[in-house]
């Protein structure tokens, strides 16, 4: 009988865990675009490290890989549509790559950070154990976005990381510049390990300031010392303010990735770029004019006509493009193929090439040769990384490419600036998704990468938002997603770097030792 009732109670016991780790799930994802619901960031994660805290490790892990789970299905439902579309699958099978995406992806490092969550908790008291906390979670972050990167078989998504929530809360923000998005999401992290401590010293009956409010008081800190340090440096120009400024445009063509991928609408969508530019050297005069990735379905190397084409749009104006396509090395009887980003100059002829590095798996190349759900481009079937690194000359500067996802690694952006790149440059093919929730998100990571460098960025969108981002993160212009349209605006160079850029993700590997610390230290009070 008591086998019986002790088996009762350890299921109820998970279900109410599963519970609270599913809630906290939902109120996360609800932080993000299109809701921004930023003010739930401070307490939505303190349900999770309830349910972390209950039960038997075993039952940790699992309610921290459901937490996973459910809030990137909150967050990220546009992935299993897109991937149903795009590679026309079954939902089924669109569903069921997601979730092994994110177990994959995002799962180790968080039940990692449950695991050592645990571990903090007996070891520290209420009042040191929200930082530590705090610092096991920027470094489960740090580790999901960081190992792994750049092998032959897989990319960091550090996609919905807890800063992200608070990509328009620019004073917060601002401390990127010296953390990296790492130290926005130390400061959300800390405060849900405060409200959690101060729930628990209430449920034993603690209710002494000290026991409920000083957990909660502490916990703030970061927070509070962050927005401090934000709202002085928003007091302050921007860096570049005094640099002199180039006019630039942006085209933005809304056009289906679907139609691209055929062999049969080579070279098509050229005309619209074209009549965007020509609308655009109208009516602002820019010296540079920004095109997405992909916007050219065409090899452009081997097409002197299309080039032509060109510039008698761009010659005429004196126009600079930088501008997105595939590119094929000219190998025979096996060519490699490239996903590129080019600058022409005003004749159409070719200045400058970026070759993509980090390529989305499945997509742009197939690990292990599984090759299921290829798609073809013409003779195009999968892309080699690029290996040059350095930026591109411009009349605005050297330009640091990050080519739509490459955007999402802190660390490449970095690597860009440390070359030189005085602006950033993110073309991006985003209709291959064409959900608002997903444009909306990728955008908010960008802001973040220009704040953390101190650059002012360019986003270059097929289905937007496409805009300038200055280096304190705000948003000079911008088109509206979705839509066929041009924009005008300006950048100015930036040559010195900021602490970040200097110093890279110290602040994430000192999270890491600091929780390491504590379980090696005697035990703390």
């Amino acid at each position: 009988m008591r086998v019986v009732e002790g088996a009762r109670v350890q299921r109820d016991r998970l279900l109410g865990s599963a519970g609270l780790a599913a809630a906290s799930a939902v109120l996360f994802a609800l932080t993000f675009p299109p809701t921004r619901w930023t003010i739930l960031s401070w307490l939505a994660l303190a349900p999770l490290f309830l349910a972390v805290r209950r039960g038997t490790l075993a039952q940790a892990l699992f309610v921290t890989w459901l937490w996973c789970v459910v809030g990137a299905c909150v967050a990220g439902d546009w992935f299993p549509r897109a991937v149903a579309e795009y590679f026309h699958q079954p939902i089924w099978v669109a569903l069921a790559l997601f979730i092994a995406v994110f177990t994959l992806m995002a799962g180790p490092y968080l039940m990692a950070f449950a695991a050592a969550y645990r571990g903090l908790a007996r070891r520290l008291g209420p009042l040191a154990l929200p930082f530590f906390a705090a610092a096991a979670w920027a470094a489960a972050e740090l580790g999901r976005g960081r190992l792994f990167t750049g092998t032959p078989f897989f990319i960091g998504n550090p996609w919905a990381l807890a800063g992200y929530a608070h990509a328009q809360n620019l004073p917060l923000a601002q401390i990127a510049s010296v953390t990296g998005i790492y130290g926005v999401s130390f400061a959300v992290a800390c405060a849900n390990a405060g409200a959690a401590e101060a729930w628990l010293a209430w449920r034993r009956r603690e209710r002494s300031r000290r026991a409920v409010i000083a957990p909660v008081l502490l916990s703030l800190l970061p927070a509070l010392a962050f927005i401090a340090h934000g709202y002085a440096v928003l007091g302050r120009p921007a860096p570049g303010a005094d640099a002199p400024a180039t006019a630039i445009a942006i085209a933005q063509g809304n056009l289906s990735v679907g139609t691209q991928w055929r062999s049969d609408f080579y070279g098509r969508n050229l005309d619209v770029y074209l009549t965007l530019t020509d609308a655009a050297a109208t009516e602002g005069h820019p010296d540079i004019v920004f095109w997405p990735e992909s916007a050219m379905t065409f090899f452009l190397e081997d097409e002197p006509i299309y080039r032509k084409a060109i510039a008698s749009v761009t010659r005429p104006r004196g126009i600079e493009l930088v501008v997105g396509g595939p590119r094929n090395d000219g190998a025979h009887p096996e060519p490699r193929f490239f996903n590129s980003v080019f600058v022409l100059g005003t004749e159409g002829e070719i200045r400058g090439r970026y070759d993509k590095q980090y390529l989305v798996p499945f997509a742009e190349y197939f690990p292990l040769q599984v090759d299921v759900m290829r798609r073809r481009f013409g003779s195009v079937r999968v892309f080699e990384p690029g290996s040059e690194k350095a930026p591109l000359a411009t009349r605005a500067g050297s330009a640091g490419i990050l080519v739509c996802n490459e955007v999402m690694l802190p660390e490449v952006a970095s690597e860009r600036v440390a070359r030189g790149a005085v602006y950033l440059v993110n073309p991006s093919n985003d209709t291959w998704i064409s959900d608002p929730k997903y444009t909306e998100q990728q955008f908010d990571i960008a802001r973040l990468r220009a704040v953390e460098q101190r650059r002012y960025l360019v986003r270059a969108s097929t289905a937007g938002p496409s805009a300038v981002i200055d280096p304190l993160g705000r948003v000079l212009v911008r088109t509206n997603a979705l839509q066929r349209e041009f924009v005008l605006g300006e950048v100015r160079p930036v040559t010195e770097r900021s602490i970040y850029g200097r110093i890279g993700d110290s602040f994430g590997l000192l999270c890491a030792l600091a929780v390491a610390a504590a379980f090696v230290m005697p035990r703390l009070r």
